[in-house]
């Protein structure tokens, strides 16, 4: 049976941890002594939020305890997208329009128009912010490359660990997700090469420096509890295990905060 999977409610966190665990068994030949390692489960993405009871309005402590209720014990889960590297010094500089284009959605009251170039099926997407534009993927050993243009010129637009999110222009809603390895400066022209962690398949599409990971999360151990001090903030500490779908028969979204 599927379980449900709930946005993350709107609360004010003070910290956050997304990392990776990839767990490893070792075996030692009895013959040979020699060690050898390899994986004994899938990967998976671990995380950690610390919220601020009393930010978002003082709606933190009830938004955690409400999603509490929700949750049923940990049962079922949360929808969850990572923070930058640098939280608080990149957040302000990455979330803008610099590096990340977004599509305007026309609409006469509450119907979105669609608007067509010529007779065919071309669709004309008018965009806010820089259309960064990727080029065609290639790999270069166990790495992939991802050449980018228009970006802002002579500027780092990507450190180790950022993640990007690449968008296929012929379908939108197609996107996917890679992680930089090294630091990218683009040069006079807006350009530069993005070393990543895996080759993309999206050759062409619009891309967003400031790009986010996604994943369905279930409570790693209790749910937490917070005592409430008589007087300033207190918080609740989130601690998340990534889960698959495939291991609890399927995801139901629900979104109780819109």
């Amino acid at each position: 049976m599927a379980i449900n999977v709930y946005p993350w409610p709107p609360v004010g966190a003070v910290g956050a941890e997304w990392t990776e665990i990839a767990p490893v068994a070792r075996l030692r030949s009895a013959l040979t002594g020699r060690d050898q390692m390899q994986a004994s489960q899938r990967k998976r993405r671990i995380a950690t939020v610390v919220v601020s009871a009393l930010a978002n309005g003082r709606m933190g402590a009830g938004f955690c305890e409400m999603l509490k209720q929700l949750l049923e014990g940990g049962i079922h889960a949360v929808r969850l997208q990572s923070s930058p590297i640098n939280w608080w010094l990149d957040e302000v500089d990455r979330s803008g329009a610099a590096l990340n284009g977004d599509p305007l959605a026309w609409r006469t009251g509450g119907n979105p128009l669609a608007w067509q170039a010529g007779a065919g099926p071309n669709r004309l997407l008018f965009f806010t912010g820089s259309v960064i534009t990727g080029g065609v993927p290639s790999a270069s050993g166990m790495w992939g490359l991802l050449p980018i243009t228009n970006a802002p010129a002579n500027t780092l637009v990507a450190r180790p660990g950022d993640f990007i999110r690449i968008h296929n222009l012929a379908d939108v809603s197609i996107t996917e997700v890679a992680r930089v390895v090294r630091p990218a400066v683009t040069d006079g022209s807006g350009a530069v090469t993005l070393r990543l962690d895996r080759v993309p398949t999206i050759s062409g599409g619009r891309v967003n420096l400031a790009g986010q990971d996604e994943g369905v999360f279930r409570v790693d151990g209790a749910l937490p509890r917070a005592v409430q001090p008589v007087t300033g903030d207190w918080s609740y500490t989130w601690s998340f295990r990534e889960v698959f779908a495939d291991e609890v028969g399927g995801f139901t979204e629900r979104s109780p905060w819109t």
